[in-house]
C-alpha cells in the first residue's frame, strides 16, 4: 500500500512539472546529429522533455579547426539565447564534448543542476590513439609543435595535449585545459566555485577505449610527470590542491565515477544503450518547479 501511495505521488508530481531541460555537447569531427540517438533515449524516457545538441561553426571541421576557447564561447552564446534553458538544464558532453561543457560551467556560470562527461578528456590526451582520428595533415603539428602559438590558435587538440614530459610547457602554453583546470600560478576561484554549485558531477571513462590515451582522464586521472603511469586521485594535483572543487565534491557526496565497456567511437551509440539507460539517465529524472 505505501508503494502505491509513493508511485502515485512521484506520477502526481512529475504530471504537474516540467522535466529539467538537457543540452548535448558533440565530440570531435562529429555534429549535432551525432547525438541523436542518445536524444531520443532521453526523450523516450521523459516525455515531453526539452533536448537540444548544441553545435558550434559547422560542426566536424570547426571542432577540429577552432581553438577550445571560441567554441565554448559559441557553445555558451547558443544555450544563453535559448529562452527554454533560462530556468536550468542538465548538461552532457561527450569526449571533446567534455571539456567543452565543463568550461562552459566554469567560464559562463551557466545554470547546470547535474553535469554529465561521458568517456572525458579532463585531464588532457597523449599519444598515437587519439592522433589516429585526426587527419594526417594534422598529426605531425600535434605531436611535435602543440604548444606553439600558430597551433594553438588553429587545431583543438592542442588545447589539451598533455606531454608527460613537457608538463612545464603544457602550464606555461597550453591555453585551454591548463586554465580551465586551474593549474597555473594564478588560479580562478569563479571556476572552483561554479563547479561546486552543480547538484552532480559524473564522470565516465571506458575501459577498452581505443582512442582516447590515457583513458582514465575520464576521471581526471592522467599522466604522472615524465612517465606513461597513469597517476592516482590521491597522488594528483588537481585532488590534493583541490584547484577546481572536486575534492570537495567527492567529499559532498556529488561526485560520480563509472565505467563503460565499449569502444570509443560507441559511447553515445546504440552498443552503450543499456549503459546509458541504467547509469546516466538516472540523472536527467529530476524536474523544475
Amino acid at each position: 500500500m505505501l508503494r502505491f501511495i509513493f508511485l502515485l505521488f512521484t506520477t502526481t508530481v512529475l504530471s504537474s512539472s516540467t522535466y529539467r531541460p538537457v543540452v548535448l555537447m558533440h565530440g570531435i569531427l562529429s555534429g549535432a546529429n551525432d547525438m541523436n540517438e542518445l536524444a531520443g533515449w532521453i526523450r523516450t524516457s521523459f516525455p515531453d522533455i526539452y533536448v537540444v545538441s548544441i553545435e558550434v561553426g559547422n560542426g566536424e571541421d570547426d571542432s577540429l579547426l577552432w581553438p577550445l576557447e571560441k567554441q565554448v564561447e559559441q557553445f555558451c552564446t547558443s544555450v544563453l539565447a535559448d529562452e527554454n534553458l533560462r530556468q536550468g538544464f542538465n548538461m552532457l558532453g561527450y569526449s571533446q564534448g567534455s571539456i567543452i561543457v565543463r568550461g562552459a560551467v566554469e567560464k559562463c556560470s551557466l545554470p547546470v543542476h547535474n553535469l554529465i562527461t561521458l568517456s572525458g578528456i579532463h585531464q588532457g590526451v597523449f599519444g598515437v590513439p587519439y592522433l589516429l582520428k585526426l587527419p594526417a595533415e594534422f598529426r605531425e603539428l600535434v605531436s611535435k609543435y602543440a604548444y606553439e602559438s600558430a597551433v594553438q590558435d588553429v587545431i583543438s587538440v592542442a588545447g589539451y595535449w598533455r606531454d608527460p614530459d613537457q608538463l612545464n610547457r603544457y602550464i606555461a602554453d597550453c591555453r585551454y585545459l591548463p586554465d580551465i583546470n586551474n593549474e597555473r600560478e594564478a588560479r580562478n576561484e569563479t571556476y572552483r566555485e561554479n563547479m561546486l554549485k552543480l547538484n552532480a558531477f559524473v564522470m565516465t571513462y571506458t575501459d577498452i577505449d581505443e582512442v582516447v590515451t590515457p583513458s582514465r582522464s575520464g576521471w581526471f586521472m592522467g599522466y604522472a610527470p615524465n612517465t606513461l603511469d597513469v597517476e592516482t586521485w590521491n597522488d594528483s594535483r588537481q585532488f590534493k590542491e583541490d584547484l577546481i572543487g572536486m575534492r570537495t565534491l567527492l567529499e559532498q557526496g556529488k561526485l560520480y565515477t563509472l565505467t563503460s565497456h565499449v569502444r570509443h567511437q560507441d559511447v553515445p551509440h546504440a552498443p552503450n544503450r543499456d549503459f546509458i539507460i541504467e547509469n546516466i539517465l538516472p540523472f536527467f529524472n529530476n524536474t523544475l518547479s
